[in-house]
């Protein structure tokens, strides 16, 4: 009897300590609607091709407050030449094309956001404060768009423009 519950508390212990080993095949844990990671989904939209549809990406709705519509009519922008760390200012009036002189480049500033806030779908400004000052600007060049998205005067490095010969950077909105 002895050697028999010396053998069951060996063979106990061996499938515990087998099953601790054992590879964790848990999913993580996602929010809804968060993207899944690239290894939970094999590189596969998910639904896509198990007779269920495509996932619509939901469309980021910009909010400006009516209390902040037209309350800056213009953004200062530096340019800054990156070979010779030369940096130029320039005024670009919201709604309008603006041709930076000596780049090539044209910057257009759609809504501006003194306190940009972002959640639910929805981009838009906290308060009238500028906590963080952000403008929507598309920039072309040659014709073609070269960046759509958003600067921040606080982060500039933040989803910035990528240009070989030129960086911009959000300096002040101006009434």
């Amino acid at each position: 009897m002895k050697i028999s519950l010396q053998t069951a508390t060996l063979v106990t212990v061996a499938l515990l300590g087998l099953s601790a080993c054992k590879k964790n095949d848990e999913k993580p844990l996602t929010m809804p609607g968060a993207p899944m990671p690239m290894d939970a989904t094999h590189g596969v939209t998910p639904g896509a091709g198990m007779g269920m549809p495509k996932a619509a990406k939901k469309e980021t709705q910009v909010v400006v407050p009516e209390g902040l519509k037209g309350k800056w009519k213009s953004i200062r922008v530096a340019v800054v030449d990156k070979a010779s760390k030369k940096e130029t200012l320039h005024v670009v009036p919201v709604g309008k094309d603006f041709l930076l002189p000596g780049t090539g480049l044209t910057l257009r500033a759609d809504n501006l956001l003194p306190d940009f806030s972002m959640g639910d779908g929805v981009i838009s400004s906290k308060s009238e404060k500028l906590e963080n000052p952000a403008a929507q600007v598309r920039i072309t060049e040659g014709g073609e768009e070269r960046f759509k998205g958003w600067m921040f005067s606080k982060f500039p490095e933040t989803h910035s423009f990528d240009h070989p010969k030129f960086a911009l950077k959000l300096v002040e909105f101006i009434p």
